[in-house]
């Protein structure tokens, strides 16, 4: 077992990472400090946050093993015998005057037992804690039972469903999707360059969060993402669908240890398993934008960055063409580069305020009759006439690529 957290290999490097990963939002999630053992009482890895736990603790993880007579104590009150005959998280009372009160669960995943998960806590976890704490203890087992990083028929079967591979229809059956609503969630890195990495939103990470999502909610990684599939009650209404899942994504988005380092996107509600790539497609092409440009917010839908969206492949098929807008702000902008004035930005504030002079002035703390002088220079240096749609739109849509980068 200590294999799993020894160097060595880039696989068990891997590992280690992805349980510490597991371990500390396992903390973050429940505000309390985790501990993982094995079978044998090994410390294995733990959670930021132990100064907050008691002497037993601490000198557990200093000495990498729990002492002896604790052990002991555990086993004649018969807390290791409960803690391996139910996949249940229960509370165990305090075995010293110094000592805190624990919840633990065991550590199992289709096979033998592999260990124990520890929590240090005053009281008893109420309901959504409790599943939380039984989330992080499967997370962790799928995790150390993944030898050689070998994948499981799930993950092959979830993988065929969101690429639409051959074969997507039978693996959606083994998956259970044959005949569910569902919406798809997707986590990147917000960095483009930065891949998933230790404390990073890993797809065992990400299981963890949403352990309070709707049940059958599947979740793997493609490339550079992560994707949760959440089924809906077929009855459920497509927007509530979205909005419920977009919801999640919030919460999400919320936690400390994951905000400002992922970007989210929400597809909307499908019924149809064959249409699971096309939701994969359009979840892609938001975290793309969201993580390319600073302007879309963190957690979006198709419809928050359709305008971006719109934008961005008009710019690269004018590229592509070997085509360059221009017009009255390539004018403006060579005419304030040589004079040192500030038409452009007069024209883009004229612009953003439909054309309402007072409004336009104030906010460029000028008076109307200047912004109008202003104005006037705009005409006799580019042309620009605001009574001809043609010419306005073609300066807004210059002006908002100008904005892309």
């Amino acid at each position: 077992m200590d294999a799993i957290l020894e160097p060595g290999s880039e696989t068990a490097a891997g590992r280690r990472e992805d349980v510490f990963a597991i371990i500390d939002a396992a903390g973050e999630l429940l505000d309390v400090p985790v501990l993982l053992e094995d079978t044998e009482f090994r410390v294995l890895a733990w959670s930021k946050g132990q100064h907050a736990a008691d002497e037993e603790r601490v000198s557990g993880i200093l000495e990498r093993h729990a002492q002896p007579w604790l052990i002991e104590a555990l086993k004649a009150r018969g807390v290791i015998a409960r803690l391996i005959s139910s996949p249940e998280p229960m509370f165990v009372e305090p075995l010293s005057a110094q000592a805190k009160p624990r919840m633990a669960c065991r550590v199992q995943h289709d096979g033998p037992h592999l260990g124990y998960l520890w929590a240090s806590t005053d009281a008893p976890f109420d309901q959504p804690r409790t599943a939380q704490f039984r989330a992080a203890a499967q997370s962790i087992a799928a995790r150390m039972a993944q030898i050689g990083g070998q994948r499981t028929s799930g993950q092959d079967d979830l993988e065929a469903v969101l690429l639409g591979l051959a074969g997507a229809d039978e693996a959606a059956d083994r998956l259970g999707l044959s005949c569910v609503k569902a919406t798809l969630l997707a986590a990147a890195p917000s960095d483009p360059a930065e891949a998933w990495t230790f404390g990073g939103p890993s797809p065992d990470v990400l299981r963890l969060y949403l352990a309070t999502a709707p049940p059958g909610s599947l979740i793997g990684s493609l490339g550079h993402a992560t994707y949760a599939l959440l089924p809906w009650p077929a009855s459920m209404d497509d927007a509530e669908a979205r909005a419920r899942a977009k919801k999640i994504a919030h919460e999400l988005w919320d936690r400390p240890t994951l905000r400002e380092r992922i970007v989210l996107a929400v597809s909307g509600a499908v019924t149809d398993v064959h249409r699971i790539p096309a939701a994969r497609s359009q979840v892609d092409r938001v975290t793309g934008l969201q993580r390319k440009h600073p302007a879309p917010p963190r957690v979006a839908v198709f419809e928050d960055v359709q305008v971006m969206y719109a934008l961005s492949r008009l710019r690269g098929a004018l590229r592509q063409d070997g085509e360059v807008l221009d017009g009255v702000p390539s004018l403006l902008e060579r005419h304030d580069r040589r004079n040192n004035t500030d038409l452009l930005a007069t024209l883009r504030c004229y612009l953003d305020h439909f054309g309402d002079v007072n409004a336009a002035a104030t906010r460029m703390h000028l008076h109307p009759n200047t912004f109008r002088y202003r104005l006037q220079r705009i005409r006799e240096v580019s042309g620009f006439d605001p009574r001809n749609p043609e010419m306005r739109f073609l300066a807004e849509l210059q002006l908002r690529l100008r904005d892309l980068g």
